[in-house]
């Protein structure tokens, strides 16, 4: 703590006298105005004033009535050689006057009285930091209750509408069971054809189910990335060959540009392929039969930049802003009457970001869509 005394008195000599008798134990500021001694308390931090009370222009007492509110930690002793009852209230009540000091004073007690000034300013800004830590303490804790009505208020979202999506896939196969079992279809035709409809609405309530545990998981923070350096190239051929029968069952063309030489990135290999299905995944959905699907790679500054374009429907312009956010479906309807969840780009986009990366989606209706996100280098993140 500083140890800085400001005395303002309009007497040299007094100045002089107080100065030699306080400079052992303090730092000995001198002011021969009020005026002059406010402009130093705005100049640095000046935990105790001195001041005498009888002074040309501004008094002491009203030396303090100014400062008051600026400086509310810097303790106030008031010097007067005059036994007036009402100036010392006055003081106390203008100036908030911790303590009055006699002239001539006596000292022994002008040094207790500083001593005391100096330990009263102390104890004040230890509760001031005491009371900051508190209101800090308060604020966090009330950003983290509000954080958790947010995540019950979207938990609540989230089991709602799952519970509906849910519903009708669950309903058809309790249906086409219901009725296999009963002897509906007899016909081998219609036996596996039925059959497929209850494999296709079984396979999208498991994969609504696995985008909400996702989801979940990576709202409340406790995904763990298993970070590595790894080759995209490999990745994306991964990801490609997970998505074949996709594209061969509705005849669309898949094309992978990925240049030799990329530089490695630092991924969750497992989660970047999962990024890569989904958009993959995505893009033969909304894609006619005869078109193609291509995938991207180059290096982009001081990322890696992956792409994945389709020759689709596209996305009408007011709805791009939204197609990351949870449930979002837009008004195009995919080309085979393929169900989605509305979550896959949601978990994409908390994927690419954990790893520091940017997702963006580009397309134009009738002409196709373009779904890139960039992964940062590690070479260059660390250097």
């Amino acid at each position: 703590m500083t140890r800085a005394l400001l005395i303002v008195d309009d007497e040299r000599e007094t100045l002089k006298a107080l100065r030699r008798e306080l400079r052992r134990d303090y730092e000995v500021l001198t002011a021969e105005s009020a005026e002059e001694g406010h402009a130093l308390l705005r100049e640095r931090l000046i935990p105790v004033v001195l001041s005498d009370q009888r002074m040309p222009g501004m008094t002491g007492t009203e030396l303090y009535a100014a400062i008051k509110a600026e400086f509310p930690d810097t303790v106030r002793l008031l010097m007067t050689a005059y036994a007036d009852t009402s100036a010392a209230i006055q003081a106390i009540n203008a100036g908030g006057v911790y303590r009055f000091i006699p002239k001539p004073w006596d000292p022994p007690a002008l040094a207790g009285a500083v001593r005391d000034a100096f330990a009263l300013h102390e104890r004040l800004s230890d509760q001031r930091r005491l009371l900051a830590g508190l209101e800090a303490s308060a604020e966090a804790l009330r950003r983290e209750n509000q954080h958790l009505a947010e995540l019950s208020q979207r938990s609540h979202e989230l089991v709602g509408v799952a519970a509906h999506d849910l519903r009708n896939p669950i309903a058809a196969i309790q249906w086409f069971s219901t009725m296999q079992l009963g002897g509906a279809f007899t016909a081998r035709e219609d036996a596996q054809r039925h059959l497929l409809k209850i494999q296709a609405n079984a396979e999208f309530a498991l994969q609504l189910l696995e985008d909400l545990l996702d989801i979940t998981t990576l709202e409340h923070g406790n995904i763990a990335l298993r970070l590595q350096d790894a080759d995209l190239r490999g990745i994306i051929a991964a990801a490609a060959s997970l998505n074949e029968h996709g594209a061969r069952r509705k005849g669309i063309t898949m094309a992978i540009d990925v240049p030799a030489g990329l530089p490695l990135v630092r991924c969750d290999v497992e989660r970047i392929e999962r990024v890569l299905s989904n958009l993959l995944s995505n893009a033969f959905k909304f894609s006619h039969r005869g078109t193609t699907v291509t995938v991207r790679a180059r290096r982009l500054g001081r990322a890696v930049e992956v792409m994945i374009e389709d020759q689709g429907l596209g996305i009408h312009p007011e709805e791009i802003g939204g197609v990351f956010s949870k449930f979002q479906r837009t008004s195009t309807r995919t080309t085979g009457g393929e169900k989605s969840t509305g979550l896959g780009l949601s978990i994409c986009k908390s994927l690419v970001e954990r790893h520091g990366g940017t997702i963006r989606v580009e397309s134009e209706l009738g002409r196709g869509t373009r779904v890139s996100f960039t992964l940062p280098l590690e070479a260059e993140r660390s250097s």
